[in-house]
């Protein structure tokens, strides 16, 4: 057997949440127990989190440009999950010297999941970095259903990262991103629509599109027709990019501007 497959195949149990494995990057992922998908990729779950939101959105164009007085970049993370993509954000932030603010906003509707990932002692928090772990622990309750953490950055700039834990598509949640944008990015990352229709359909992502700048850059694994059909139909430009992975394609898309945007 390949390392790679012994990589590949190590796993251990966790009954709650789903079973964790390694995917080919070295960090871990889970399955979840009732949809039957795993969280990430098996070629690397922070390797696709990366490539697929940081490097193929631009943003890390806006944090080397960053400076403490300037403009805050907004990011609304949907399907916080394990943490990865805001994690690896937070992350690409402060290698780029942290000199702008950064505000981050997650959804996410599993409290054992966020609770696991509170701990830093989760079966898939194998190996991170300190800083990683450190950055969940600070995160405390500040209103009902609203986490919060904040993390200075070496040049200055401040991050401001919140996870509302409930029902996204709740009036109260789709409230919450309308009045915490506009949101200059958005890593769409629930579990697939074949198993989570709710969050890729036309209604979803016009009760978000308010809360998005236009032009704004929403990234997403997801290539599915009905997928691309909503986003049109809600006022995004489509367009297709290849991966980095096994996959062929990912899809990212543009807010396009309307009467009655602010100027």
């Amino acid at each position: 057997m390949s390392g790679f497959i012994e990589l590949f195949m190590t796993k251990f149990s966790a009954p709650a949440l789903g079973e964790a494995r390694q995917t080919g990057d070295g960090s871990w992922t889970l399955a979840h127990p009732d949809h039957a998908e795993w969280y990430h990729s098996a070629d690397g779950a922070l390797a696709e989190a990366k490539s697929l939101y940081v490097e193929s959105s631009g943003i890390l164009g806006d944090f080397q440009r960053g400076t403490p007085d300037a403009e805050t970049v907004r990011v609304l993370d949907v399907g916080l999950g394990l943490g990865y993509n805001a994690l690896a954000t937070i992350d690409a932030w402060l290698r780029c010297g942290s000199r702008g603010r950064l505000e981050i906003l997650s959804l996410e509707n599993n409290d054992a999941l966020f609770e696991a990932m509170r701990s830093g002692e989760a079966p898939w928090q194998v190996g991170w970095d300190p800083q990683w772990t450190g950055a969940v622990k600070n995160l405390d309750l500040v209103s009902d259903g609203l986490w919060q953490a904040t993390i200075a950055g070496s040049g200055g700039g401040e991050l401001l990262w919140r996870v509302f834990l409930g029902d996204a598509l709740s009036d109260h949640a789709t409230g919450l991103v309308v009045r915490s944008g506009p949101f200059d990015y958005v890593w769409q990352d629930p579990f697939s629509p074949e198993k989570n229709p709710g969050m890729w359909g036309l209604e979803w992502f016009s009760a978000i599109t308010p809360g998005v700048r236009p032009d704004g850059c929403l990234m997403t694994y997801s290539v599915a027709r009905t997928v691309r059909d909503a986003l049109e139909t809600a006022g995004w430009r489509i367009e297709k990019i290849p991966t980095t992975t096994r996959k062929k394609n990912w899809l990212k898309a543009f807010r396009l501007a309307r009467p009655g945007d602010p100027k």
